[in-house]
């Protein structure tokens, strides 16, 4: 196999699908363009998203796709996805979508590389959502009440995603769906390493290639479970701490428990339940990063988490500071590929 390709030459192959792509179904789709005719993209740390349509025939109907191609090569590509397929067929989720690994994905330098075919999920990114019924505390509680469900179903289920996050939870009709599947951990991948880390803005501070199991989404699932706790009750928490690349929290958050804004801010809610999901994060921070209950545990007894939490929930004499939330950068446009800036698989008119 040659060198891997880069963003540019994924931009270019797939502008000739009946060349690019070995699936037969693929080299018939029309790619979906951005306003100067080019394929558009969505970005992420480690593939580039095209949503492509492959057209109907008189007894099918017309299918929607995203064509996942990686930024970086992993050795055991092909073994991780099959355990996945393979597990996720078993345990029969509502919250996964179909999705097919090509071993012989893409030709680019009349090299074939792998690529992900993935049924394309319509419906709002998580944070979209939220933006949209900040005003809906009820539909703020809903989203959380399913939240806590499909959790526990993921732990039943012996699955951890491994990247739980607004750009991988989608919201359609009150339903959830997860994508983004190159992180997922299943029984028969015991014993291996994550081929990533997650969004920082969610996972524990101390997560490590190592920390890969099936405790792995339970830090990220319980900071998302807050989140929306508290935006239930504090909708100032979104222009506050909202960067456009998280919920409320960011890293730093997690690295300075108890000391940041948002802590202080949490506290103010007056909430007793707030208060202990906070400090259920916050002893989390301090324990190691397999070794955090699950989220039914913290909400089956969240004062236990108050007491062993270390941080400080006094209210300063005067409110902090507000944080600034720094707005994604706008980028500029030209042909390729610098302008690849989207992140997620929601699409405007799906709305």
């Amino acid at each position: 196999m040659g060198a891997w390709p880069d963003l540019t030459e994924y931009h270019e192959a797939v502008q000739h699908p009946p060349r690019a792509f070995a699936d037969p179904g693929l080299k018939a789709v029309t790619l979906e363009l951005d306003r100067f005719g080019m394929p558009k993209p969505a970005t992420g740390g480690n593939a580039v998203v095209y949503k492509a349509s492959e057209p109907g025939g008189l007894l099918t109907f017309k299918k929607t796709w995203a064509i996942r191609c990686f930024l970086r090569p992993i050795s055991d590509h092909a073994e991780r996805y099959e355990a996945i397929s393979k597990h996720l067929r078993k345990v029969h989720l509502p919250y996964d979508v179909n999705f097919q690994f090509l071993k012989q994905g893409i030709q680019i330098r009349s090299t074939w590389f792998p690529i992900v075919k993935m049924q394309w999920a319509k419906g709002d990114l998580l944070h979209s959502y939220i933006e949209k019924h900040l005003g809906s505390p009820a539909a703020l509680a809903a989203l959380r009440a399913k939240w806590a469900i499909l959790v526990r179903h993921l732990e039943a289920a012996q699955v951890a995603h491994g990247d739980l996050q607004h750009g991988n939870i989608l919201v359609r009709g009150g339903s959830i769906q997860l994508v983004d599947y190159d992180g997922m951990w299943v029984p028969a991948l015991r014993g291996r390493h994550a081929t990533e880390l997650g969004h920082r803005a969610y996972q524990h501070p101390d997560r490590s290639e190592q920390d890969y199991g099936q405790e792995t989404d339970r830090f990220s699932a319980l900071v998302i479970y807050l989140s929306l706790a508290a935006l239930e009750m504090d909708v100032t928490l979104w222009e506050r701490f909202h960067t456009g690349d998280n919920l409320i929290f960011v890293r730093e958050d997690f690295q300075q428990s108890g000391r940041s804004a948002i802590w202080q801010q949490l506290r103010r809610i007056g909430s007793r339940g707030i208060d202990h999901l906070a400090a259920a994060v916050a002893a989390m921070v301090q324990q190691h990063p397999m070794k955090v209950g699950n989220l039914d545990s913290v909400l089956q007894n969240p004062a236990s988490y108050a007491a062993s939490s270390k941080v400080s929930t006094a209210i300063p004499a005067s409110p902090p500071a507000p944080r600034v939330a720094p707005k994604p950068a706008r980028v500029p446009t030209p042909p390729v590929p610098s302008w690849m800036k989207k992140r997620g698989y929601r699409d405007p008119s799906d709305d």
